[in-house]
């Protein structure tokens, strides 16, 4: 089965709401494109997988069925649904994401949005 193959992964859980009553989250695998037997992505490019549907070490299979190899074993980061959908439809990386997380400068972070 043709497969695209990452570097530099970080499987990406999105959890669910802490007042709800399911613990559940979501999984996706971020990274950098370095070969793709399928020819949908360019080499080069960091991408986020849609909604994982089995995980192991390396090796990942999305609900669509499309296969994704890791040149590495992901490490796993925890991230708001907010946080997800930021990354997800503004093209923000993790890297980011995650020094937004951090910022106590409330006004400087509002101002990065209106550049």
């Amino acid at each position: 089965m043709d497969r695209t193959f990452l570097d530099d992964a970080v499987l990406i859980s999105v959890l669910s709401n802490v007042g709800s009553e399911k613990n559940c989250d979501l999984k996706f695998l971020s990274g950098k494109v370095i070969d793709d037997n399928t020819n949908r992505f360019r080499i080069g490019r960091y991408l986020i997988t849609i909604e994982l549907e089995v995980c192991s070490t390396d090796v990942f299979l999305t609900k669509k069925g499309e296969l994704f190899e890791t040149s590495n074993s992901p490490s796993v980061i925890e991230l708001s649904c907010a946080e997800f959908l930021l990354m997800r439809v503004n093209s923000f990386k993790l890297e980011q994401i995650l020094a937004m997380r951090e910022c106590m400068n409330k006004s400087k972070l509002i101002s990065a949005f209106d550049n």
